[in-house]
């Protein structure tokens, strides 16, 4: 029976929070307000609009930060990045024992599938879900129905990853198992009040897990 991984991207796959706090800041500075903090982990993971919105930007403003943030993370922001030591290795397991891989991010496509050509993952995955430019599709329960719909797998047959309680509860929300992985930018009790199935705390226990959750 084929079944189907979707994986979350920054904080799962790679390390995007430099690139990511650094655009914040950009955007911040333009707009006269205060930069991040030095507990800023939090910013990786979230919708851009959520994420100013809580840093304070004012809702008609909300376009302009994200515009600004966009500005410097579409130049060189995604190149901020890195592979989390062992991904590449364990997607390639988990397709030599038969799953279907694909991504299932917040953020924009074309800044998601961009990412993952730089680093050489397109590779391994047969289907790339993100969110819009205008922001629709970033909230993880709506992506994961939308990409269950067009994938055309059954909830039982499919496994969400990821380093974020969004990840966990949109999993949930669409009757999906979860494998929240604490080495992002999620905290273990995060993950665990989020109702994730399993908890793993590095990218070697990626494939095992995802055979005892999902086995084939």
């Amino acid at each position: 029976m084929r079944r189907i991984i979707y994986f979350d991207l920054d904080g799962t796959l790679t390390d995007a929070g430099p690139g990511i706090k650094a655009c914040i800041n950009y955007a911040l500075d333009k707009m006269n307000f205060e930069k991040l903090g030095v507990d800023s982990d939090w910013v990786v993971g979230p919708s851009l609009w959520g994420t100013f919105k809580k840093l304070g930007i004012p809702e008609e403003n909300l376009d302009e930060a994200v515009n600004l943030y966009r500005e410097r993370y579409n130049v060189k922001g995604y190149l901020e990045n890195s592979v989390y030591v062992g991904i590449p290795g364990q997607l390639a397991v988990l397709l030599e024992m038969g799953y279907v891989l694909s991504l299932a991010t917040s953020k924009p496509i074309v800044s998601a599938s961009a990412i993952l050509e730089y680093f050489d993952l397109t590779k391994y995955f047969s289907y790339e879900f993100g969110s819009n430019l205008d922001g629709s599709l970033s909230d993880k329960s709506v992506l994961l129905k939308h990409a269950l719909a067009v994938t055309g797998f059954e909830p039982n047959n499919a496994l969400m990853i990821g380093d974020r309680q969004y990840d966990i509860i949109g999993a949930k929300s669409n009757l999906i198992k979860s494998v929240g992985v604490s080495y992002g930018y999620g905290s273990t009790n995060e993950l665990r009040e989020a109702g994730a199935d399993l908890l793993i705390d590095k990218p070697a226990e990626l494939a095992k897990a995802v055979h005892k959750l999902l086995p084939i």
